[in-house]
């Protein structure tokens, strides 16, 4: 249900101020849905959080996408070069959910762990994780990762998780809240005018039980729908904003350092309103951002885009 995600950012980032960016480089449309799957109710499309895996040259592209009905599917579209999308259709469907979406896939042995945002009512969000053999037929293995105790910083929801397999462990980094702006679509659950989300971290030897190493978050600032790629010794993070991509850094997932606006919003139509989940593909010949490209403030018309680094961002992450 992309609403919520809309609604949620908007009334957390009022009480914020910066200075107008720049405009960043023109993205490319690389993914414009189709579709009753992706048509949204007010049938002008939304899909975005991509989440791109490179495999025996050939790219795949999980991705969210809101149906004409209101509700998330996660779909998979595939490409030889990474530019040129062919989409493949479901994925990744739960009919009694209200939110199937923000997928993050690692492979570890002969086995995909597909994680992803489920809310089961609202937008009252959890974790869950899906398995596979050829990441393309999914079995669910449910709920892994629920919101924290009563009275913690993530004690309502946690979602839109990003996961590295490293070290013979799982690491993931979330966000989360303990309460709702005011206004939110959920009753019964805390609301606030201070409402704002954070970043957690989470670790699993198995990928299905996990632990929290530190009671607080790692990150603040508002930051959600983050995405956590390694360069290097370096951890990267990348987290949507209104304002475009924004960008943070650590040497262990623990301890992070703002670097502010990465990829400003265009200007153009395309992403007038910010970036939604975006995504940093680092290859050896190229590096790139995929983002959903929010063409109204209400942030539930989304398209996905590729946008071309400059020299200025990959030295900014490291690459030269």
């Amino acid at each position: 249900m992309m609403l919520h995600r809309g609604f949620l950012l908007l009334a957390g980032l009022a009480c914020l101020t910066a200075a107008t960016p720049a405009a960043g480089a023109a993205p490319e449309v690389v993914l414009d849905p189709t579709g009753d799957l992706q048509a949204a109710p007010h049938g002008g499309g939304n899909a975005y959080a991509p989440e791109i895996f490179i495999e025996d040259g050939i790219y795949r592209m999980w991705y969210g996408a809101q149906g004409r009905d209101g509700h998330d599917r996660i779909l998979l579209a595939e490409s030889a070069d990474g530019l040129a999308w062919e989409q493949k259709g479901v994925a990744l469907d739960h009919g009694s959910a209200n939110h199937v979406n923000d997928p993050s896939v690692v492979k570890v042995g002969d086995t995909y762990f597909l994680y992803y945002t489920r809310a089961p009512v609202d937008v009252r969000d959890e974790i869950a994780l899906a398995t596979s053999a050829d990441g393309v037929t999914w079995q669910e293995q449910g709920t892994v990762f629920r919101p924290g105790a009563d009275g913690a910083w993530d004690s309502l929801l946690v979602g839109r998780p990003s996961v590295l397999y490293e070290t013979g462990r799982f690491r993931m980094w979330y966000d989360g809240r303990r309460d709702l702006p005011v206004g939110a679509p959920a009753a019964g659950v805390p609301k606030s005018d201070r409402s704002v989300r954070a970043v957690g971290y989470a670790e699993s030897i198995d990928g299905l039980t996990w632990t929290r190493p530190q009671a607080e978050p790692v990150f603040g600032e508002d930051a959600g729908g983050v995405h956590v790629v390694r360069i290097g010794d370096t951890l990267v993070m990348t987290s949507e904003s209104r304002e475009g991509t924004r960008l943070a850094t650590s040497p262990d997932g623990l301890a992070w350092k703002s670097e502010g606006l990465f990829a400003a919003r265009s200007g153009a139509d395309v992403d007038r309103f910010g970036h939604v989940t975006p995504f940093l593909l680092v290859e050896p010949e190229r590096v790139a951002l995929f983002a959903g490209a929010a063409s109204s403030a209400s942030w539930d018309r989304n398209r996905i885009v590729r946008v071309l680094l400059s020299p200025q961002q990959r030295a900014s992450v490291g690459i030269r």
